[in-house]
C-alpha cells in the first residue's frame, strides 16, 4: 500500500488494455504499455471499486480484484497513482499480498506478470510435481505449493524462476504426515501454516513459519485448538492464530511472541470462522467476515484491532469481507462502514500507533439500510381479489430484514400489520384488505408505518410514514362501509351485524369477532329484506314490513340506518318478500314478493328516495307450492339478477332473470334444502365477480349451522358445493336469525 496522501483532486483514467503474452522475461520490454486514456472524469480521492468484486490480491502500485459477471469471471488491475484500471484477457488469475506480481494459470503452466513494469510473463510449468499438486499461495514471484511425495506424506514446495532457470526448492524440517489444512501469507517474506502432523512423538494440529528466502520452517508450534478453518498471522515480534470450539462456536485469539512457548488467550465471542490479520508489529485485527449479509447480529461482524500489548480495542469496520497484509505493516480490508459505505480500507498505524481506516476504493453500495423509493397505490379498492396491494418500500441494497409494517383506520384506530424477516430487496407486504382480526378493512383514510431493520444488527432501523385510502366499491350487503358483505341477524328485538370476510372465510375463529348493533325495536317487523342500495347513497339500506302491512325504508349510512321512512301499505297480503337482484336490467334492487294465493308480484325499483318502489306487476302464479324464495343476484352468469326458490320437498330450484322482469324456466339446483331455516343472497362474499348464497340451519344458533355456497355464474350448476363454516359465538349467544 502507498503511502497515505493529503486530500486533494485528481484526474481518474479509466482503461482497459489486453496483456500481451508473448513468453519474455520480466527483464525485458513491457509487455504491458500504458495505453492512451480513453476517458477521464474528475473525481474524489477515493477511487471507484465495482460492487461485488474480491480482493485477489495487492502491491505497492495497485491491487487485483476479481467480479463474477454473466459473460463469466473478470479480473482487473487498478493503480493506486492515477486510477488507472486495466481489464485482463478472460483466465484464472491469482495475486499475492505485498506484490505486484499477478499468475495466469493455464493448466499446469504458471505465467506471472508485474503489474508495476508491465513486463512478463515469467513461465513457470509445475507439471514435473505431478497431476495431484496444489497451489496454495503467491509469495511475489514465487508459488507455494505442495505435492504427496513418492513414499508418502506431503511436501511443500517453494517454485521459481530467478535468471531464467527453474527452480524448486522443498521446505524441510515437516513431519513425514504433514497435512496442510491452511496456507496464508503476511508478506512475500513469511508463509504461515496450519498443519496436522507428528512432531516429537505426538500428533496434532500445529502453526508453523516458512521463511520464503532461506525455504526453512523458522518456527513450529503446537496448536491443538485450532480447527481447518482456522486463521493465523505472523508479524516481526508475534504469531497468532484463532481456535474455534465446534461444539459451541466459541471463538478464541491465541498470541505467542516468536520464539517464545508461552501463549495468551483471549475470548472473543463466537460465530463461524475468524479472520485474522496483523498491522505492525503489536496489534492485530479480526472479524466473522459477512456481516453485511449476516441474519443475526454479532459484535464480531466489525473489524476490531487489538493491542498485543495493553489489549486495548478499536472498533476500525462495520462489515468485513476480507483482510489482506499490506507493506509496512499495513492491511487492506474489504469491508464498509456507516459513514462511508462499502469498498476497500487501508488499515494502518497512526501518529500514536493505533490503527485507524482510510477509504483506498469506493463501491457505492452503502452499508447503512436506508428506505430510497415506494410502490404503493394512493387509493386501494378490495372490492375484488385484483384489488389486493402490494405495499413495497424499496431498499438501496439487498440484506437480510425484519419489516414490519403498520396501517391505522384513522377514524377508528383499527389496524392492519405485518412482520416479515429475509434476504430482501424491498420492505412491505401483500395487503388483501383485512385487518389484525380478519375483517374487511373499513372505507377510509389510513396513516401508514413501515420499518426496516438490519437483521444483522449493523446500523438503525428505518422508518417511514405516510397515507393512503381504502375506497371500496359500495356491496349490496355491507353495512359497516367497507365495501364486503356483513352478516345480518336478528336476535331478540336486536338488529347485528358481523363482519362477512371474517365470518365466511375463518369462521368462529379464536379471536373474538366484533359484533355491531344497528338498532332495537325490530321485532315490530315480520318480514326484513336486505334489497342492497335502494336510497341513493352508496351504502346497503333494510326494507323491512310491520305486522300492519306497513312498508318501511331504513337508509344505511354505513354505521347503522338513518331514521325509517314509510314507503308504503298494505303489504300484509305478502307472505314471502325478498330483494336484491336487478331483474329488470336497469341497475336499480327491485322487490319480489308472493301472496297467499300463489302470484308473483314485481316491485321494480325507481331511484326515487321518497318512493323507491314502482307499483307491483305481476309476473307470476303458481308459486304457492314454495316455502322460501330469495333474490340472490347474478349467480347463473345471465343476463340479469336471479331468484332461488323452495318446494316443501326441500328442492331448490333456479329462476333465471332475462333482464325484463320475467324468468326462464325452473331449473333444479339441488335437494335437501329443506334442513337450512334462512337462505341468503350475501351478494359476492369470495370477491370473484359472482354473487354467493349463505344458509343456517333450522335451529340457528348453533355451532355450524353456518354454510357458503359460492355462485358459479353456470346456470346448470349455480351454485358451489357446501362450504361449512364454524358459526362465530356472536350468532350462537342466543337463536338469531339471518337476513
Amino acid at each position: 500500500m502507498p503511502p497515505a496522501r493529503p486530500p486533494r483532486r485528481r484526474l481518474a483514467l479509466a482503461v482497459t488494455a489486453a496483456l500481451a503474452v508473448a513468453p519474455v522475461t520480466l527483464t525485458t520490454a513491457p509487455a504491458l504499455a500504458a495505453p492512451p486514456a480513453v476517458r477521464a472524469a474528475e473525481q474524489q480521492e477515493a477511487l471507484t471499486l465495482q460492487p461485488g468484486a474480491k480482493v485477489a490480491g495487492n502491491g505497492p502500485s495497485g491491487f487485483l480484484t476479481r467480479v463474477y459477471e454473466q459473460s463469466g469471471t473478470v479480473h482487473r488491475w487498478t493503480r493506486y497513482a492515477d486510477g488507472v484500471t486495466t481489464t485482463l484477457p478472460a483466465g484464472d488469475y491469482w495475486g499475492g499480498v505485498q506484490t505486484d506480481i499477478v499468475m495466469k494459470t493455464e493448466g499446469s503452466v504458471r505465467k506471472l506478470y508485474d503489474m508495476a513494469t508491465g513486463a512478463g510473463p515469467v513461465v513457470i510449468d509445475t507439471s514435473a510435481l505431478g497431476p495431484s499438486a496444489t497451489f496454495h499461495r503467491l509469495a511475489g514471484s514465487t508459488l507455494v505449493m505442495s505435492a504427496p511425495r513418492a513414499g508418502g506424506g506431503t511436501d511443500l514446495h517453494l517454485l521459481g524462476k530467478p535468471e531464467g532457470t527453474l527452480v524448486d526448492r522443498t521446505v524441510p524440517g515437516l513431519p513425514a504426515d504433514a497435512v496442510f489444512h491452511w496456507v496464508n501469507m503476511t508478506s512475500p517474506d513469511t508463509v504461515v501454516l496450519l498443519y496436522s502432523g507428528t512432531k516429537d512423538g505426538v500428533s496434532g494440529r500445529r502453526v508453523a513459519l516458512v521463511d520464503t528466502a532461506t525455504a526453512k520452517v523458522v518456527e513450529d508450534r503446537p496448536a491443538p485448538a485450532a480447527q481447518s478453518d482456522a486463521d493465523a498471522t505472523a508479524s516481526a515480534t508475534h504469531l497468532a492464530w484463532t481456535e474455534r470450539n465446534p461444539a459451541t462456536g466459541a471463538i478464541t485469539l491465541a498470541v505467542a511472541r516468536r520464539g517464545e512457548a508461552e501463549v495468551s488467550r483471549t475470548p472473543l465471542g463466537s460465530g463461524a470462522s475468524l479472520a485474522l490479520e496483523s498491522v505492525g508489529d503489536d496489534w492485530v485485527t479480526y472479524a466473522v467476515p459477512g456481516g453485511a449479509k449476516a441474519d443475526s447480529p454479532n459484535p464480531l461482524h466489525a473489524l476490531t484491532a487489538r493491542s498485543l500489548k495493553d489489549g486495548r480495542t478499536v472498533k476500525l469496520l462495520d462489515t468485513v469481507e476480507s483482510l489482506r497484509g499490506g507493506a509496512g505493516g499495513e492491511q487492506l480490508a474489504l469491508g464498509g462502514t456507516i459513514e462511508k459505505g462499502e469498498g476497500l480500507y487501508r488499515i494502518a498505524p497512526g501518529p500514536d500507533g493505533t490503527p485507524a481506516a482510510t477509504l483506498v476504493a469506493s463501491t457505492g453500495v452503502p452499508t447503512a439500510l436506508d428506505i430510497v423509493g415506494q410502490q404503493l397505490p394512493a387509493t386501494i379498492d378490495f372490492s375484488t381479489e385484483s384489488g389486493d396491494t402490494t405495499l413495497r418500500w424499496r431498499l438501496n441494497r439487498t440484506a437480510f430484514i425484519k419489516s414490519y409494517v403498520e396501517l391505522t383506520h384513522t377514524a377508528s384506530g383499527k389496524r392492519w400489520t405485518s412482520y416479515s424477516f429475509g434476504e430482501k430487496w424491498a420492505a412491505g407486504d401483500r395487503w388483501k384488505g383485512l385487518l389484525n382480526d380478519f375483517t374487511a378493512a373499513p372505507n377510509g383514510a389510513y396513516a401508514w408505518k413501515v420499518t426496516a431493520t438490519p437483521a444483522n444488527g449493523i446500523g438503525p432501523s428505518v422508518v417511514r410514514t405516510g397515507t393512503l385510502t381504502v375506497a371500496s366499491k359500495p356491496h349490496p350487503h355491507d353495512f359497516s362501509d367497507s365495501g364486503s358483505p356483513d352478516l345480518l341477524y336478528r336476535s331478540g328485538g336486536t338488529l347485528f351485524a358481523v363482519d362477512g370476510r371474517r365470518t365466511l372465510w375463518f369462521g368462529g375463529f379464536s379471536i373474538p369477532l366484533e359484533k355491531t348493533v344497528l338498532g332495537t325495536g325490530w321485532d315490530a317487523y315480520d318480514q326484513i329484506v336486505t334489497p342492497g342500495n335502494v336510497a341513493g347513497s352508496p351504502h346497503a339500506d333494510v326494507v323491512a314490513r310491520d305486522r300492519s302491512g306497513a312498508l318501511w325504508l331504513h337508509s344505511g349510512t354505513g354505521k347503522g340506518f338513518s331514521p325509517r321512512t314509510k314507503i308504503g301499505g298494505g303489504w300484509q297480503v305478502y307472505n314471502k318478500i325478498t330483494g336484491g337482484s336487478d331483474l329488470t336490467g336497469d341497475g336499480r334492487p327491485d322487490l319480489v314478493a308472493t301472496d297467499k294465493a300463489g302470484d308473483l308480484w314485481l316491485h321494480k325499483g325507481t331511484g326515487n328516495t321518497s318512493a323507491p318502489f314502482a307499483p307491483r306487476t305481476k309476473i307470476g302464479h303458481g308459486w304457492g307450492v314454495y316455502n322460501k324464495i330469495t333474490a340472490t343476484g347474478n349467480i347463473a352468469g345471465g343476463r340479469a339478477g336471479d331468484l332461488v326458490a323452495r318446494d316443501t320437498a326441500g328442492v331448490l330450484w333456479l329462476y333465471l332473470g332475462k333482464g325484463d322482469g320475467t324468468f326462464a324456466a325452473r331449473t333444479r339446483i339441488g335437494g335437501g334444502w329443506n334442513q337450512y331455516g334462512e337462505i341468503v343472497g350475501i351478494g359476492d362474499a369470495d370477491r370473484d365477480g359472482t354473487a354467493d348464497v349463505v344458509v343456517n340451519g333450522l335451529a340457528g344458533g348453533t355451532r355450524y349451522s353456518l354454510a357458503l355456497y359460492r355462485g358459479t355464474g353456470d346456470w346448470k350448476a349455480p351454485l358451489s358445493g357446501r362450504i361449512g363454516l364454524e358459526t362465530p359465538d356472536a350468532l350462537t349467544a342466543t337463536p338469531a336469525t339471518l337476513f
